[in-house]
Order: structure tokens, then C-alpha cells, then sequence
């Protein structure tokens, strides 16, 4: 059970920002955790961090995919000019529909498992390692979709670690995409798809309502979260190498 974020300051950050802010629950979160580490455990697709980190050691620059409006300019500039080639290819879970549409395997997928199942599935059996997050409102999610996953597979939380699932930090799948990639050592990384100071959007194929509201809150949980790296020394920057301002 590992948790690969400061544990103190994320338990400070989960209880005083994000669960009052969104209305979560702990214990669901928890119970959410536990299923999926369970369902994880015995599985020969399963990998570790470790394992993680040591297939991607090579990769000292990302480039991670959120769903917003921006995507589709965003990936067009990035073929055009080249920008993709050498770099860790991080998809948060809608984004993946988008990229494989464009013969785009991401190195990573991040999902809650709400968006095109079979387009995440697809890229699995193409390569991807398929991050799985637990939280309270996706239970039913994991017990369905889990077992459909034939790639590699970890798991990820937002409260205490389990086997097989680790807290990385993050809130939403493209802030927890970036939160990973700079625990796998990565401090210069280009958002693609990213447009947390526009209007609230949602990404095609979405298995769960949309909700204006609640998804502005959420963009600015994960700016806030974002921010935080910034002052512990991760670069963002945009698809044209400018630095992303927050």
C-alpha cells in the first residue's frame, strides 16, 4: 500500500477543498478503493508502480490529453508540428476516444470509467496501461468494467492506498494524469486539451450525466490542485512550448 503523494498535505487538501466542495463521502471512497483492489488482486494483468515507473524511465517530458473544447486543435497542431514524438502520451479518459481516432495509443489511460469503455478497452489491448481510479459514485462501474480490461492494469484513489491501488494525488482523471506523471519523475509537462478557465464541457460517449454546476466546481478543484504543482517546481506548458497559465 503505497501512497505516492505527500500524505499529510493531500488528506488536508481531500477533506478541506475537495469532499467539502463536491460533497463526497470518505466512506465511499474507501469502499470504492477496497472493491477495486480486491478485484485487482490475483489478476495476471496487474502491475505495480514500480513496474510502471521502470517501463517509462526513459521519458523526461509528457504530454497529458484532458477532453476539453481545445482537444481536437490542440492534437491537430501537435501532429502537424511533430511535438508528440518523444514524449509520454498520457490520456485522461475521454481524451482516449479522441486520440485513437487519430491512430494515437497513449502510453497511460486515466479513467473513472465513464467514458467509451470500448474505446479504453481498445486501447488496452493495443498497450495502453489502463489507470483505474475508485471513488464512491463508481462502484457499480468498477465491478461491470474491470474484468473487460485485457492490458495492463493499477490502480488509483483519492483516500488511503490499498494493494494494488495507490493514491497519487488528483482529483479529476486529467489533474490525477498530471499528478502522475510527475510521480514518475516528470516536471515538464504540455496540457493538451486543457481548458479549465473556459466554460464547462463534457466529453463525448460520457456514461454519467453532465452536469454544468458541478463539473465548473470541479475544473476548479483541479486548478487549484494544479497550482500546487507549480509552486513544487512542475513547468506547464501549451501544445506550442508557451508556458500554461492557470
Amino acid at each position: 500500500m503505497s501512497w505516492l503523494v505527500d500524505k499529510d498535505w493531500w488528506m488536508k487538501t481531500y477533506r478541506g477543498l475537495i469532499v467539502k466542495s463536491m460533497k463526497l463521502s470518505f466512506e465511499m471512497d474507501q469502499q470504492a478503493t477496497d472493491l477495486l483492489s480486491k478485484m485487482l488482486d490475483g489478476r495476471g494483468n496487474v502491475i505495480e508502480f514500480d513496474e510502471m515507473k521502470n517501463l517509462f524511465k526513459e521519458y523526461n517530458e509528457s504530454i497529458v490529453f484532458g477532453c476539453g473544447p481545445s482537444l481536437l486543435p490542440d492534437l491537430d497542431f501537435l501532429l502537424e508540428s511533430g511535438n508528440l514524438r518523444n514524449k509520454l502520451l498520457i490520456s485522461a479518459d475521454g481524451a482516449t476516444s479522441v486520440l485513437i481516432n487519430h491512430d494515437i495509443i497513449p502510453h497511460i489511460v486515466v479513467t473513472d470509467l465513464d467514458g467509451l469503455i470500448a474505446d479504453i478497452a481498445w486501447a488496452s489491448l493495443k498497450g495502453s496501461v489502463i489507470v483505474i481510479h475508485a471513488h464512491g459514485d463508481n462502484i457499480e462501474r468498477i465491478e461491470r468494467f474491470v474484468p473487460m480490461f485485457k492490458g495492463r492494469l493499477i490502480g488509483s484513489t483519492q483516500v488511503e492506498p490499498r494493494p494494488h491501488v495507490y493514491n497519487f494525488g488528483g482529483f479529476t482523471d486529467g489533474d490525477r494524469g498530471v499528478f502522475l506523471s510527475r510521480t514518475l519523475g516528470i516536471l515538464r509537462i504540455t496540457l493538451a486539451g486543457f481548458d479549465l478557465n473556459g466554460e464547462p464541457y463534457s466529453c463525448p460517449g460520457k456514461l454519467v450525466p453532465f452536469n454544468k454546476r458541478i463539473k465548473k466546481k470541479k475544473l476548479e478543484v483541479a486548478k487549484t490542485l494544479l497550482k500546487e504543482l507549480v509552486s513544487k517546481g512542475v513547468g506547464f506548458f501549451n501544445v506550442r512550448g508557451e508556458p500554461y497559465v492557470l
